[in-house]
């Protein structure tokens, strides 16, 4: 895969499709070892939440920090789970909130 993949739904997808990626519809029990292949040849992966669910949770968690590829995970195009509040989790990191 030499162009970025977009794992998720199939609405959230077509707009990805759009923009040249390549998409993955997320089927139970499929979406891990399709993000382990995307990790592996893609250059940059999008997924949904609702689809990070399928990955566990230590995997995307260090996908996501590692950066390579870079991985962002997306909200579903409609009501999906809601994504974290990382400006909150930074602050609280940093110590400026409790």
């Amino acid at each position: 895969m030499s162009v970025p993949v977009f794992i998720g739904d199939e609405l959230t997808g077509a707009g990805f499709r759009l923009a040249g990626l390549r998409i993955f519809e997320a089927q139970p029990g499929e979406v891990e070892s399709l993000f382990r292949q995307a990790l592996e040849q893609a250059p940059l992966v999008i997924i949904t939440a609702k689809a990070s669910t399928g990955v566990p949770r230590d995997l995307l968690e260090d996908a996501v920090s590692r950066a390579q590829p870079p991985v962002t995970i997306v909200p579903e195009a409609v009501a999906g789970p809601p994504l974290p509040d990382i400006e909150r989790e930074v602050r609280a990191a940093l110590g400026v909130e409790s």
